[in-house]
C-alpha cells in the first residue's frame, strides 16, 4: 500500500504555536529544559501494549534492541527487567541523566546521549527498534529507512504513543478550559480530544507505517511510502484511564510541548485558573483517558 494513502485523521490537540522558525526542532528541545517536570508527569505504557510487542516481535532475552528517543525512561523501565540487550538514544542531556539514573540497576542498559540522526551504529544489528512517543520528531525521509537499515532481516520496528482520548471526568472542565484558552492562549487551540472510537479508526485506516503514524501523531510533512522497507503494519489500540490530583494533573499539562513553550507568566496563569477549575468543578481529582497506540511492521 502507498504511505500516501488519505485516511480519517484525529482531531488536533495540544498544537504547537504558529510562527515557530522550526517548530519540530524547537518542541523536540524544549524537554530537555523541563526534565524533572516531564520525568514526574509522563505517564509509562500498559502491560498490555508491552506484552503485544514483545509478541509480535517474536523476542527474547537474547534479543538486540534499540530505543530511539527514550527521555528519561518511560517505557525503558518496562522493557529493561525483560533481559533484552537494550541500546537507548536520547539527545537531551538532562533528560538523559535522569534516564540513566532511573536505569542504573540494569546492566543489560546502555544509554547514549545522541540524536538518531546522528548515532553511529551498524547495519542489519538489531532485532528490534523501537520508539515511544518520539519517533515523529525526526524527519521520517531519515527516520524510517535508517531504521530499516539498522535492522536485521526479518527485524521489527515497533512504533508507540499515549493518544489523548476525551474520556474520562477532564471533559467536564473542557468547555471553562476551551475559553480560558481563547483568553489567555489561543495557540494551544480548541482542547478537543478525538474519541476512542476516532483514533481506533485512524489507526487502523491501513497503509504502511508511516502512514499509520501520520494519522495518529503530530505532522511537519507528508511521510514518503516506506511499503518497500517495510510489511503491512500490525496496529493496536489499548485505551486506559490516569488519576491526576490536581498537581499531577498540572503538572502532565505543563509537560506537553505546546505549554512548556509559553512565556512562563502566562502559562503559570493558564495552569493556575485550570487548576482552580479542578479543585472547583472535579474536587480537586481529574480521571484523563489515553489511548496507547502500537504499530509493529516487520523489516522485509
Amino acid at each position: 500500500m502507498a504511505g500516501s494513502t488519505e485516511q480519517p485523521r484525529p482531531a488536533p490537540y495540544f498544537p504547537l504555536p504558529p510562527g515557530l522558525p522550526d517548530a519540530r526542532q524547537a518542541a523536540r528541545t524544549v524537554f530537555d529544559r523541563i526534565a524533572g517536570l516531564y520525568d514526574a508527569a509522563r505517564p509509562g505504557y500498559p502491560a498490555s501494549a508491552i506484552d503485544e510487542l514483545v509478541e509480535r516481535c517474536g523476542i527474547d532475552r537474547t534479543a538486540a534492541v534499540l530505543e530511539v528517543g527514550c527521555g528519561t525512561g518511560q517505557l525503558t523501565r518496562s522493557l529493561a527487567p525483560l533481559g533484552f540487550r537494550i541500546r537507548a538514544l536520547e539527545p537531551g542531556t538532562a533528560l538523559a541523566g535522569r534516564a540513566r539514573a532511573v536505569l542504573a540497576g540494569f546492566p543489560n542498559v546502555e544509554l547514549a546521549t545522541s540524536t538518531f540522526e546522528d548515532a553511529e551504529e551498524r547495519p542489519s544489528c538489531y532485532d528490534l527498534v523501537v520508539s515511544a512517543t518520539a519517533f515523529h520528531w525526526i524527519d521520517p525521509s531519515i527516520s524510517f529507512a535508517k531504521a530499516a537499515r539498522l535492522l536485521r532481516p526479518a527485524g521489527h520496528l515497533a512504533l508507540l504513543t499515549n493518544a489523548h482520548g476525551a474520556g474520562g471526568s477532564q471533559k467536564r472542565i473542557s468547555v471553562a478550559v476551551r475559553d480560558l484558552h481563547r483568553r489567555l492562549a489561543p495557540e494551544v487551540g480548541t482542547w478537543e480530544f478525538p474519541a476512542v472510537e476516532e483514533l481506533e479508526e485512524a489507526a487502523r485506516g491501513g497503509g504502511d507505517i508511516a502512514a499509520v503514524w501520520h494519522r495518529i501523531e503530530r505532522k511537519f510533512e507528508t511521510p514518503p511510502a516506506v511499503d518497500a522497507l517495510f510489511a503491512d503494519p500490525s496496529v493496536s489500540v489499548h485505551p486506559w484511564t490516569a488519576t491526576y490530583d490536581r498537581q499531577g494533573y498540572l503538572a502532565m499539562l505543563g509537560s506537553q510541548s505546546s505549554y512548556a513553550l509559553m512565556d512562563e507568566a502566562r502559562r503559570t496563569r493558564l495552569l493556575g485558573e485550570i487548576g482552580e477549575l479542578v479543585d472547583r468543578d472535579l474536587g480537586g481529582i481529574v480521571t484523563k483517558q489515553y489511548v496507547t497506540v502500537l504499530a509493529v511492521a516487520e523489516r522485509r
